[in-house]
């Protein structure tokens, strides 16, 4: 009879932790004052996988979740690919400190998010296929160019009913909107 226990116990222990993602990874600056912070701009996302149009669909749905939450005034993006062009600049993952100050003066911001996708793909998982995202997203604070808040999370869309039964699983899209609300959750909680 005790064996059935543990097992029983075994089980439940394995519905709750689920599959999927785990917590995000984060960095808050400890001496800043975010509430400082009510403009904002959200600088393009990079790139670095082979999913065509993956940075730009990051930085639609975080643009989207920074605007829902209300937390802060954010600045049009059309405004900032104006601003970047008329600095010059394609690349944006590796900004200076110059152009950091320089950006947030003409967009009038007091921050600079900043993000890349370093994971977007496909794996097969016995007869069903999971999509896994991974980011990295900092919050950069245009007078001094210092980074005061980072996160990077990874999520997929493998979930426990799914790996056992072959339920549907999520979307690409859903687990990039969950993996960036993740970490946004990490700066406005």
């Amino acid at each position: 009879m005790k064996w059935q226990h543990r097992i029983i116990i075994v089980l439940g222990l394995v519905i709750m932790t689920g599959c999927g993602g785990g917590a995000p990874t984060v960095f808050l600056h400890p001496e800043f004052d975010f509430s400082y912070v009510e403009k904002v701009s959200v600088v393009p996302f990079e790139n670095l996988t082979t999913e065509q149009g993956g940075g730009a669909r990051a930085t639609r749905f975080f643009t989207a979740e920074l605007l829902a939450s209300g937390a802060f005034s954010v600045i049009e993006p059309g405004e900032v690919t104006r601003v970047l062009a008329d600095h010059g600049l394609v690349r944006t993952a590796q900004l200076t400190t110059e152009q950091i100050i320089s950006i947030g003066e003409d967009l009038n911001v007091q921050g600079l998010f900043l993000g890349t996708i370093n994971e977007s793909s496909a794996m097969r998982s016995g007869s069903t296929t999971v999509s896994v995202i991974s980011v990295v997203i900092r919050l950069v604070e245009t007078d001094t160019g210092a980074t005061v808040w980072s996160a990077s999370n990874s999520s997929d869309s493998s979930t426990f009913w799914s790996s056992i039964f072959g339920s549907k699983q999520q979307s690409k899209s859903e687990v990039l909107r969950a993996c960036l609300d993740d970490c946004l959750d990490t700066l406005l909680d």
